[in-house]
């Protein structure tokens, strides 16, 4: 049974909102003495894949944009959650590199003749320069901060 407080918030709730709180500070800002790792390569190689497959797949049923671009940000945001070295920068300039990549490509490759595939190559090569970018930042060495 909880215990209401002056305010009409019971002593449960209060612990919940910390928790709240505490959960949104550390997806921004890890604890400083927590181990920071690398980012895994072999689960994004796999997102990657099965995104370019069901990319193709799908083709002309749903929209490959959608596949392939909530897949790579879906994969980043899940390292970033667990807290790779580096993980912010890493994230924005993984994003950046794959949609420069990606527009490279549509602006270099000629469109195909059916309109469903033009997106396509595009999309595969600038998800895959995004998880490179995003796995070699997490790979650079941390910086040691003096307080």
């Amino acid at each position: 049974m909880a215990i209401t407080t002056g305010g009409g918030m019971t002593s449960y709730d209060g612990d919940r909102a910390r928790g709240f709180v505490e959960s949104v500070r550390r997806f921004f800002w890890l604890p400083p003495g927590e181990r920071r790792d690398v980012a895994p390569v072999l689960p994004l190689a796999r997102v990657w894949f099965f995104g370019a497959a069901a990319g193709a797949v799908a083709v002309g049923w749903f929209d490959v944009a959608v596949l392939v671009v909530v897949g790579t940000v879906y994969a980043l945001l899940d390292d970033v959650i667990k807290g790779v070295r580096h993980r912010w920068p890493a994230f924005v300039v993984g994003l950046g590199v794959g949609w420069s990549v990606g527009t490279l490509v549509d602006a270099g490759v000629p469109a195909s003749v059916d309109p469903d595939w033009a997106s396509c190559p595009g999309l595969v090569c600038g998800s895959l320069a995004a998880f490179v970018a995003f796995a070699a930042i997490t790979r650079l060495p941390e910086v040691p901060r003096s307080r």
